[in-house]
């Protein structure tokens, strides 16, 4: 009796996970695009990779973020099944990935705001005069090592975490309309059965593996713990930028295993699990493109030129 299970996976799987990787192909397209300008074509965004090298990492994470879709669409629309390798493999990639946007994320709000150990540095409004070139460095190292600390201590909670397998649960989506129930129970049950060899009524085709639960619970949350750690090494031989730098990209790759426990744990449910995922990638790449496009805009009615040429000379054309 999974009807109502059935029809959940169809809205998440046909719905949410079609919108997201569309929208992610068509990102990775438009950013494609935007490097290789063109005589005539109209432009979406106006990226200066030449002056901001930095944004290869934001294009580089949306690679990976794209890769994972790509791995759990085979499950999906291929293989019709969980598979532990391809479980796995989102599961890396995808931390990854969060671990370059992260990086990204950091530089680009150091550049423009923090300034992180330079002259114009934000706090220095409070230190009234920077001491990081000195013996006594950042005056906030501390407070720094402090936060590392208790991220670190917070890697720790996913290793208490089960990563038994977690097949999905039909009897929490039964529909209450027992006569829909037995014509689906009677009528399309039989013909699943028989024409899709993943099929199994309770749902056990659709499973959380334990080797995607082992990467996520256990691998991902000590990988990174020993980022975390050597930014804090990095941080006590006084080299806080790099030492930042690290600490960035360790918890990056943790956001993602976090945000897993938090899902799959926290609901008990992979069903309602799954599909807050989905539906939090849409949001993640819904706000890349605003941020994108309000950041980065094209002129209006501004139309790429060729490499070399002049842009307001191609606009006019």
């Amino acid at each position: 009796m999974d009807l109502g299970l059935g029809i959940v996976a169809i809205f998440n799987a046909l719905i949410v996970k079609v919108a997201v990787m569309g929208l992610g192909a068509w990102v990775l397209f438009k950013l494609y695009r935007a490097e290789r300008p063109k005589t005539g074509r109209k432009a979406w965004v106006s990226l200066p990779i030449k002056e901001e090298p930095d944004l290869r990492l934001l294009k580089w994470s949306l690679i990976l973020f794209y890769v994972s879709e790509v791995t759990c669409g085979v499950e999906v629309y291929v293989i019709l099944e969980s598979n532990p390798w391809l479980a796995g493999v989102h599961a890396f990639v995808s931390s990854a990935g969060m671990s370059l946007f992260a990086l990204w994320a950091f530089l680009w709000v150091d550049k423009r705001l923090i300034r992180y150990g330079q002259k114009a540095c934000l706090i220095n409004r409070v230190c009234k005069g920077c001491t990081i070139e000195s013996e006594l460095g950042c005056r906030y190292h501390k407070t720094v090592l402090l936060a590392a600390t208790f991220i670190a201590f917070a890697t720790l909670l996913p290793l208490f975490a089960g990563v038994d397998a977690m097949p999905a649960d039909s009897t929490r989506y039964i529909l209450p309309f027992d006569s829909m129930n037995q014509w689906y129970d009677s009528t399309l049950v039989p013909w699943l059965e028989a024409n899709v060899e993943a099929y199994e009524p309770g749902g056990a085709a659709y499973v959380l593996p334990t080797e995607m639960l082992f990467i996520e619970f256990r691998v991902l949350p000590l990988m990174a713990l020993a980022g975390i750690l050597a930014g804090i090494g990095l941080l006590l031989r006084r080299k806080e930028l790099l030492g930042m730098k690290v600490l960035v990209v360790s918890v990056g790759g943790f956001a993602y295993a976090f945000s897993e426990l938090v899902l799959i744990k926290g609901t008990d449910d992979i069903i309602i699990a799954s599909l807050s995922h989905e539906i939090a990638e849409f949001w993640f790449l819904v706000a890349v493109v605003e941020f994108l496009r309000r950041t980065y805009p094209a002129t209006a009615g501004e139309v790429l030129a060729a490499p070399g040429a002049n842009p307001t000379l191609a606009a006019n054309d």
